[in-house]
């Protein structure tokens, strides 16, 4: 804990390695969400809440932080992720202040070039240079200063609350950006040891040049996640969210993303293919599943990017996981029942990494 003079940290020596949990979830009847957050926060195991910024296919994220904000008292907020495309950067800021406020602090913002958010209303994606303007202004009106946002000076004049700034970072490009300017990242399609160390050399580069440490930096890794009696079933059951995952990392570019060449033609099908109107929903999704089932890439993205199986196999993924570097999981949620999926896991897989890796 920083503060604690008697630590390892403040003796000199390194802070002991620890496996910590997220999870997530879109929010549509706020009858379920009120529940979903009461029994997050229970579960005690979840140092992170968080939802997505996609208005055709979801509640807006900053109404379901507001009531996140008053219904929880202890896990970090956030939003992973948004995008430039769909607001100002300074209605966005005086949001995050409105919401730090009621958080008492605990407030993040994620921000990406957009994925079905933009798609389902047919609006481009940002470029990294916009990224970049939008994360700096936002950063910078919420700390109280003033931003420029082409070539207007913004200011908030009611109030001000810094609030991280996090990024889904899946390139060079973007991780070489995230490096830069962000608090946080992150990393989907990140569980293997290659592409982690690729993702986190840029990150490196990236903060550097401006004269910071990839330490300054929290680094988590998506990791869809499925409770079943075996991992197979658990596999089978998140295959619409490979394609989902998968039509996310690769669809600028596959350069430098550890993609091995024997899956650039099967990836670039399954983009051209994909259906984001029915992204990251499982029950309506069945023919995006069956993309990557027909083009061979179940098991080659699960690797990447899944934990799945009865809680005993979880842990062991966890385990293997958190040897490749992925320490920080942030645990999606496409399942049944979303409050028993929480239950178990604080239950059955968070007990297995109460204290340091070894």
């Amino acid at each position: 804990m920083k503060g604690d003079t008697t630590s390892a940290a403040a003796a000199g020596e390194p802070e002991p390695r620890r496996v910590r949990f997220g999870t997530g979830t879109t929010v549509k009847d706020f009858d379920d969400y009120h529940r979903w957050l009461e029994v997050g926060e229970r579960a005690g195991c979840f140092e992170l809440l968080t939802t997505g910024d996609s208005q055709s296919l979801w509640a807006d994220p900053f109404v379901s932080l507001a009531v996140a904000a008053e219904r929880t008292t202890r896990p970090r907020l956030g939003i992973t992720v948004s995008n430039p495309m769909t607001r100002h950067p300074a209605v966005v800021a005086s949001s995050l202040v409105a919401l730090q406020r009621l958080s008492g602090g605990r407030m993040f913002y994620g921000l990406s070039s957009g994925d079905s958010a933009l798609r389902n209303i047919g609006v481009r994606p940002a470029t990294v240079a916009e990224l970049e303007e939008f994360g700096l202004a936002v950063k910078a009106l919420c700390a109280g200063r003033t931003a420029i946002w082409k070539g207007n000076e913004l200011e908030l004049r009611w109030g001000s609350y810094p609030v991280p700034l996090w990024m889904a970072a899946e390139g060079p490009r973007t991780q070489r950006l995230a490096g830069q300017i962000a608090d946080g990242v992150v990393l989907s399609n990140a569980l293997d040891a290659d592409v982690l160390a690729r993702a986190r050399a840029n990150l490196a580069a990236g903060a550097e040049s401006v004269g910071r440490s990839i330490n300054d930096i929290e680094v988590w890794c998506m990791a869809a996640m499925c409770l079943a009696d075996s991992e197979e079933e658990g596999v089978a059951r998140l295959e619409s969210q490979l394609a989902g995952t998968a039509n996310h990392v690769y669809r600028f570019h596959m350069e430098g993303k550890g993609l091995p060449a024997e899956y650039h033609q099967a990836i670039t099908e399954l983009m051209g293919r994909y259906d984001s109107s029915v992204h990251a929903t499982p029950d309506r999704a069945a023919a995006n599943a069956a993309l990557v089932r027909e083009l061979g890439l179940v098991d080659f993205l699960a690797r990447r990017s899944v934990i799945a199986g009865p809680p005993g196999r979880c842990v062991e993924r966890i385990r293997e996981a958190a040897a490749a570097g992925a320490t920080n999981l942030l645990v999606s949620q496409f399942v049944n029942d979303p409050l028993e999926f929480m239950e178990i896991f604080a239950d059955e897989i968070a007990p297995a990494f109460a204290h340091p890796l070894p």
